[in-house]
């Protein structure tokens, strides 16, 4: 029962964008910090795509261990045309990709917050 509280799918899966936000977080300062080094490749955090195959193939205790099994991976990006030197890395699409991963982070973290209150309301009876 415990279990089921405190480590439902849903918190299983908050928890796991939470790790791919903060990896991508990391390689995106990982980019950032490298604009200006000639024959640097820039790289991506792949995971929402697989998290969502994994929910959509998987059904009850399934769901949950596939769930749990993800881990977000770091991808290189060979699809950015490259500058003369052979780096790229477009410090607007980082700017822009790090604001995004911040605001998503920030929505993942009221999530949980929000699943934190449903339980110590269910703990508690409803009463604060």
């Amino acid at each position: 029962m415990l279990r089921n509280l405190m480590t439902d799918l849903t918190t299983a899966v908050i928890g796991k964008s939470l790790d791919a936000a903060g990896m991508r977080h990391r390689i995106i300062a990982d980019n950032i910090a490298n604009v200006e080094t000639p024959g640097f490749k820039r790289s991506e955090v792949a995971f929402e795509s697989r998290l969502k195959q994994a929910l959509e193939t998987a059904t009850g205790d399934d769901a949950f261990e596939q769930v749990d099994a993800l881990q977000p991976e770091v991808e290189p990006d060979a699809l950015s045309p490259a500058r003369p030197d052979g780096n790229n890395v477009s410090i607007d699409k980082e700017m822009t990709d790090l604001t995004k991963n911040t605001l998503r982070y920030e929505a993942l973290v009221q999530l949980l917050n929000l699943k934190g209150a449903q339980v110590r309301s269910a703990i508690n009876g409803g009463n604060k």
